[in-house]
């Protein structure tokens, strides 16, 4: 075998650097349940303002009442996109909302072969109000950054995995009600990322499972919301049915005691723990934040049980 040189390996020639952020909006006033509706990226020479172009799936949440969301969201991207002409950078540091259901998420480094590609994939990966048009594909796939954005979506969380091989060892006939996508130990490909994904579906219990990460905080908030979501949804489509499941999300975070991480941090992990089971308490779904596996798998084979 001939050996590795310099350029068997991808290059990052060509790339460019930026920061970017998610523009949220909170559709039901004084409730902390959130949408991404835009991804803002900007750099110290360029930015560029990705929108949701489907913001009209509102309507199918919201019914009427889904033009004020509507509005707010628009208006506010056409703000800012004049905000960031103006200040580039400086327009989502300083973010000036014009609805106050309208704000500025955390700021992240991106990197890939334009903004609009940072953009558009951060979109595709983070927003149920979003479809990738046939252009964004194609500008998409000429990368090695967007292609595995297409591929893979955001980083795979295994605690749906760990969960299953729980559960599997003790009741192996429950197998059947995970997720294929998890059945089959595959992360969910781009096509599954705007359609509602249920982890497990038994006779008595839905759930979703999600990870709050110290390492990746923000990013692991916002999967654990959309895995929120798509309970949210599920449930109200099973609603009028002869069916009558509980709907429960689990989350897995590290103990106030864990020694590996510092107060700080730890006290971050208990904010987002508060607002996570604030919204779900909005959406009349049950919350359990858990340490470790076994507790969540034990709650699980419970549910089952009944």
């Amino acid at each position: 075998m001939p050996p590795l040189t310099v350029s068997d390996f991808p290059s990052a020639a060509g790339l460019v650097r930026a920061q970017w952020a998610p523009v949220l909006l909170r559709p039901i006033l004084g409730s902390p349940e959130q949408l991404v509706i835009g991804v803002a990226v900007a750099n110290s020479t360029a930015f560029h303002l990705e929108r949701a172009n489907r913001l009209d799936r509102l309507h199918c949440l919201f019914s009427n009442d889904a033009e004020a969301a509507i509005l707010a969201a628009q208006a506010s991207l056409e703000a800012l996109a004049s905000d960031l002409v103006s200040r580039a950078a400086n327009a989502l540091v300083e973010f000036e909302p014009v609805f106050s259901s309208v704000s500025i998420g955390e700021l992240h480094e991106g990197e890939g072969p334009s903004l609009e590609s940072i953009a558009s994939s951060w979109m595709m990966a983070l927003s149920s109000l979003y479809t990738a048009t046939p252009d964004t594909e194609a500008q998409l796939v000429t990368s090695a950054v967007a292609i595995d954005v297409l591929e893979r979506g955001p980083p795979a969380d295994r605690l749906p995995t760990l969960i299953m091989e729980y559960v599997s060892r003790k009741r192996p006939g429950l197998t059947e009600f995970f997720n294929e996508t998890i059945r089959q130990n595959m992360s969910a490909r781009r096509g599954n990322v705007s359609r509602v994904i249920i982890d497990y579906a038994g006779s008595h219990l839905v759930a979703n499972f999600g990870t709050l990460s110290v390492a990746s905080h923000a990013a692991s908030v916002d999967r654990i919301k959309r895995r929120l979501w798509d309970l949210k949804v599920a449930r109200d489509l099973e609603r009028g049915q002869l069916v009558d499941r509980l709907h429960e999300l689990f989350v897995q975070h590290p103990a106030e005691t864990d020694p590996q991480f510092t107060v700080r941090q730890l006290d971050r992990i208990s904010e987002s723990i508060e607002t996570l089971k604030d919204q779900a308490r909005q959406e009349e779904i049950e919350f359990s934040p858990l340490h470790t596996v076994s507790q969540i798998g034990e709650i699980v084979l419970q549910r089952e049980a009944v």
